[in-house]
C-alpha cells in the first residue's frame, strides 16, 4: 500500500469537504501547507518549508494549484510522485494574464503568466505526474499547460451528505418566476453580470424575482427591481426549495457543487459555458447553458421563464436525476478507483 498526502493551504475548514472525503477514499493524511494568506511572502515560504519538512511519502497529492510549490520540492528531495487535483481556476487566470495585480506576489504571477509560459509548461509537464481534475471544463484548460503527455482522470465532487438527504425529497414550486443564486461574493462567480441581467428579464416578465444567497454581496445589488439580497443563510435547503429556477452566471468556475445541490433539489439551472458544471446541464437542455455576458444570462433565463409549468416539470425530473446521482459514496467511490488506476499508470 503507497504512502500517500494530500496537501491544501489554509487552515482546516478552508479544505473543501469534498476533497477530504477523496482523501478518507484513499486513506490519504490530509496535511496544511500554509495557514497563512495565500498572497504573501509568508505563506511561499511557508509552503516551500513543507516540501522537505512533512516526511516520506510515496504519492503526494497537490489539492489546488498552491500546494503544487511543496509538492514540487518533496518530489525533488523525496523522489515521490505528484498528482494534481484541479479544482481551482489559478492556472486558468495565470495562462490567460487576468490576474489582477495588487501586490508584488501578484505582479510575479501576472508576470509569470505573461512571460514565462514556456518555463511553467515545461516545469508542470516535467514536475507533474498525474493530474485528476473536477470536470472537462478543467481538463480543457489545462491542456495547453500539460498537454497530453500528463495522465488526466476525471471525478466531480459531490454533495455533502448531510444536505444531501434533505435535498433528494424536495420539490420546488416551479410555478413562479423565482431565481437563485448561491455563493459567496467574488468576482469570477458572476453575480454582478446577473444583477446587471435582471433589467432585461423584468422588461419580459415583470414579477421576476433574484435571490442572491452567500455572504459578501453588496447591498447595492438589491437596488436593482426585482433582486434580493439574502446573505448567509442557515438553511440552503429552504432556499432551494422556494425557487423555480438555478442560476450560475460565473465568468470562469471548475464544478460549483452549488450547481449540483440545486439539481439535486430538482431546479433547473442556467450555468455559463466556462462552468464545469455545464456538462450536466446539457444533459437537461443545451439552452440553458449561456455565453458569459448580462445578455446571454438574460436569454436563458428569459427562455426558462416562458415555459409552461409542465415543460418545467419535464427539466425539473431531468435535474433530480442528474442531481441525486452525485451522492456522498458513489463520488468517493469514484475518486478511490481513478486514483488507484491512475497510480498504475503512473508508476
Amino acid at each position: 500500500m503507497k504512502n500517500v498526502a494530500m496537501l491544501y493551504h489554509g487552515n482546516n475548514e478552508e479544505l473543501h469537504p469534498a476533497h477530504r472525503g477523496f482523501a478518507e477514499s484513499i486513506d490519504a493524511d490530509v496535511l496544511p501547507v500554509s495557514d497563512t494568506s495565500p498572497h504573501s511572502t509568508k505563506s511561499f515560504y511557508q509552503e516551500c518549508k513543507a516540501g522537505y519538512s512533512i516526511g516520506d511519502y510515496d504519492i503526494v497529492i497537490a489539492e489546488g494549484s498552491r500546494p503544487l510549490y511543496t509538492g514540487l520540492i518533496h518530489k525533488l528531495i523525496h523522489g515521490s510522485k505528484l498528482i494534481y487535483l484541479c479544482a481551482d481556476h489559478r492556472l486558468h487566470q495565470i495562462w490567460n494574464s487576468t490576474v489582477q495585480v495588487k501586490s508584488i506576489y501578484s505582479l510575479l504571477k501576472h508576470v509569470a503568466g505573461t512571460y514565462g509560459k514556456p518555463v511553467i509548461r515545461a516545469i508542470a509537464q516535467r514536475g507533474v505526474d498525474g493530474i485528476i481534475a473536477v470536470s472537462d471544463f478543467v481538463t480543457e484548460y489545462l491542456r495547453p499547460i500539460f498537454d497530453d503527455r500528463v495522465p488526466t482522470r476525471i471525478v466531480h465532487p459531490y454533495i455533502q451528505e448531510d444536505v444531501y438527504n434533505r435535498l433528494v425529497p424536495t420539490e420546488p414550486d416551479l410555478s413562479e418566476n423565482v431565481a437563485l443564486t448561491v455563493g459567496r461574493d467574488a468576482h469570477y462567480k458572476g453575480v454582478d453580470l446577473l444583477v446587471e441581467a435582471w433589467p432585461a428579464v423584468r422588461a419580459e416578465h415583470p414579477d421576476a424575482e433574484l435571490h442572491i444567497v452567500g455572504s459578501g454581496h453588496s447591498e447595492s445589488f438589491a437596488e436593482t427591481d426585482g433582486v434580493e439580497v439574502h446573505g448567509f443563510v442557515e438553511d440552503i435547503v429552504d432556499a432551494y426549495a422556494d425557487a423555480s429556477l438555478y442560476v450560475q452566471p460565473s465568468r470562469v468556475d471548475p464544478f460549483p457543487v452549488t450547481v449540483l445541490e440545486a439539481l439535486c433539489a430538482g431546479l433547473p439551472a442556467v450555468v455559463t459555458e466556462s462552468t464545469g458544471s455545464r456538462s450536466e446541464i446539457r444533459e437537461i437542455d443545451e439552452r440553458l447553458i449561456s455565453p458569459v455576458s448580462a445578455s446571454g444570462l438574460s436569454d436563458c433565463i428569459n427562455w426558462y421563464f416562458d415555459l409552461p409549468v409542465d415543460s418545467r416539470q419535464e427539466l425539473s425530473e431531468v435535474a433530480k436525476s442528474r442531481g441525486t446521482a452525485f451522492s456522498p459514496e458513489a463520488q468517493k467511490q469514484r475518486f478511490h478507483d481513478e486514483f488507484h488506476q491512475l497510480c498504475e499508470e503512473i508508476q
